[in-house]
């Protein structure tokens, strides 16, 4: 985790801006932009983890807790 990241590995987040949420697997500092940076698991289903995921980058800007009971209580975490 970077030194002044909100959130840390493991935490389930939402993107404001494309309205997705995903699962934290890597927190990191983007040298460009100066801008703490998320990798995150996001579910090809939204009410699960069964199956494929897609990986994706996200700024700490767009991002809150997400709220997503059915991804929480899901046992198949990536």
């Amino acid at each position: 985790m970077t030194a002044h990241a909100k959130f840390c590995t493991g935490v389930l987040l939402h993107n404001r801006n494309t309205k997705e949420d995903g699962l934290v697997m890597k927190v990191y500092q983007n040298a460009e932009r100066g801008e703490t940076m998320y990798q995150v698991a996001v579910s090809i289903r939204h009410d699960t983890w069964e199956g494929r995921h897609l990986v994706s980058d996200w700024a700490e800007s767009a991002l809150e807790l997400s709220d997503s009971a059915m991804l929480k209580a899901s046992d198949n975490l990536p």
